[in-house]
């Protein structure tokens, strides 16, 4: 009865070590969800950024084309613009 005795005390450290594990395990989980929650948001925000970086450089060379007197790129330019207008009407048409 002895040796019964210790196997069930064996099987309920073993329980409790594994109770314990899972609880850090979930604890781990819910970090790393939180961190990624932060890094996807941070992803999300640089790339508004960039946009409006892109957005801006894009003006930059367009009025830097105008304003320098350079016809073909400024005529270029206002075609680009034109098309992307084209394609958003062309859009809200659907």
């Amino acid at each position: 009865m002895d040796e019964l005795g210790l196997i069930v005390e064996g099987i309920l450290n073993k329980t409790q070590k594994l109770i314990l594990r899972n609880q850090l395990l979930k604890e781990k989980i819910q970090t790393l969800q939180d961190q990624n929650q932060s890094l996807v948001e941070q992803l999300n925000e640089q790339s508004a950024h960039i946009k409006k970086m892109e957005e801006k450089l894009a003006n930059s060379h367009f009025t830097s084309a105008i304003g320098k007197g350079n016809s073909d790129q400024a005529r270029q330019k206002v075609s680009e613009l034109l098309r992307e207008v084209e394609k958003c009407y062309a859009l809200l048409n659907r």
